[in-house]
């Protein structure tokens, strides 16, 4: 059971999908900038006042003291709950003041740009900035290293809530891209919601073209409609010209037949006989026109949805020639074979043996007694089937002519084999027409040639078959 699917939320939901994702890049991004602008906005605190603090630094009595600035610390204390530890000391690890197990972090190069890191501390992430000072004590110049350390929790929070308004932002833009899809979506689709309506409004015997303008990506679905409309037309008009020439043909044997019948009924003796004859010739005709009739009927239904499958042509030719074995010795005829097993091709084998089967009949039928039929079977790129017989053939403005249905050539009631009544020959016309047919449906080519020094060579010639192993 098939599913139902909408175009429309099928796009839709592709399209939401990539803005879902845009959405999340763009609140990734704001978080990532966010959270660099804290970084770099906490560094500038902690390195302002770590230099503040390397400025008080003094030598008194001959040792190192330190007056920590209010400035200093009331720069740290604006980060709200945020707690700040310190460390000064001199390079060589002598505390002065501060936290002694607060990690000093590299020894800065210049006295006026701290370097800044991140580590852990009494459980807490903290951001550490180390400045640097050189000071003359009495006796030489010694180095002390100011250590400033900050909590992260308020800058952390303002991070997250600048991500957070990012994603605010960003799913206020997914609705409206929504929004916005869903209206460029039906828009987009108008073009074929028309076309549904030329469609449905069309009448049943309407196979005109549409003519609906449709954006340059749906012009192929036009193409393949109105393609499929001619097709249908054709099949349509192919089918009730069939059965109006169906009617006309067998009518005709028909009412023979019955003339036929009242005339023996009337009759007696050899009167009798002879009519009796007659009517079985006209049964004979009935009957065979009706047969090809419906294999032509049959070839035209396989045509569109018989399956392709490999075939070897040489394998049809003998099955086709021993079918028509019986009706080939009532004529004296023998069958001569030249066949080629490698030729294979893609093909429907009912419909191709029908093709093979009425070449032969048509060889057998026109073809003098006592004598052969060549059958021979090529390979290559382009397999054919050549069948010649030794009859008169046909005449060369006829050869377009006999491929068309109920229709013989100029030589066919001089032929010593076909059976003949009142004057014309017997047989349907539809014999060749079928072969053509069949050739069509397989994208192949039928062609009547001169067979030296007398006679007529049909040949087959088939596209390069492409078979899968």
């Amino acid at each position: 059971m098939s599913t139902t699917w909408s175009l429309r939320r099928r796009l839709l939901g592709q399209l939401l999908l990539v803005f879902s994702g845009l959405a999340v890049l763009l609140y990734l991004s704001v978080q990532a900038v966010a959270g660099r602008a804290a970084d770099s906005t906490q560094d500038t605190i902690l390195g302002a006042s770590a230099i503040a603090i390397a400025e008080q630094v003094r030598v008194a009595e001959g040792a190192l003291t330190v007056d920590l600035p209010y400035a200093a610390l009331e720069m740290l204390g604006l980060a709200g709950e945020d707690r700040v530890f310190y460390r000064i000391a001199t390079s060589g690890g002598q505390l002065i003041t501060g936290y002694d197990d607060l990690p000093p972090g590299a020894l800065p190069e210049q006295e006026d740009t701290p370097r800044f890191f991140t580590t852990r501390y009494r459980g807490d992430t903290v951001r550490v900035a180390t400045a640097r000072r050189s000071i003359l004590t009495s006796d030489q110049r010694e180095s002390v290293l100011i250590t400033v350390a900050q909590t992260r929790e308020a800058f952390g929070t303002l991070t997250t809530n600048i991500a957070l308004s990012a994603a605010g932002v960003g799913l206020g833009f997914l609705a409206l891209a929504g929004f916005l899809a869903w209206v460029a979506i039906s828009r987009a689709l108008k073009p074929v919601h028309e076309i549904e309506r030329a469609i449905a409004e069309r009448a049943s015997d309407d196979f005109s073209p549409l003519e609906t303008a449709a954006p340059r990506e749906i012009e192929p679905l036009v193409d393949a409609i109105n393609d499929f409309i001619e097709r249908l037309r054709n099949t349509l008009d192919t089918s009730q010209q069939f059965i109006a020439e169906a009617a006309h043909r067998i009518r005709t044997p028909l009412a023979a037949l019955k003339a036929q019948a009242e005339v023996a009924l009337r009759g007696n003796g050899q009167a009798s006989e002879e009519s009796l004859r007659r009517m079985l010739r006209a049964a004979d005709e009935t009957s065979q026109l009706t047969t090809q009739m419906l294999t032509q009927a049959m070839i035209a239904y396989r045509a569109e949805r018989a399956e392709r499958q490999p075939l070897s042509l040489a394998a049809l030719a003998r099955t086709a020639a021993r079918d028509l074995e019986v009706a080939a010795e009532m004529r004296g005829i023998d069958f001569r074979l030249d066949l080629d097993d490698s030729a294979e091709i893609l093909g429907d084998e009912i419909a191709l043996l029908e093709a093979i089967r009425n070449g032969l009949d048509n060889a057998i039928k026109y073809g003098p007694a006592d004598d052969y039929v060549q059958i021979t079977v090529t390979g290559g790129k382009t397999p054919e089937i050549v069948i010649a017989d030794h009859g008169p053939g046909i005449p060369r403005q006829d050869r377009d002519l006999v491929f068309e249905r109920f229709r013989r050539g100029g030589s066919a009631s001089e032929t010593p084999g076909a059976e003949t009544r009142g004057g014309k020959t017997m047989g349907s016309g539809l014999g060749l027409s079928i072969v053509r047919q069949v050739m069509l449906a397989h994208r192949g080519r039928v062609r009547l040639e001169d067979n030296e020094p007398q006679g007529l060579r049909l040949r087959l010639t088939f596209s390069a078959p492409r078979i899968r192993s």
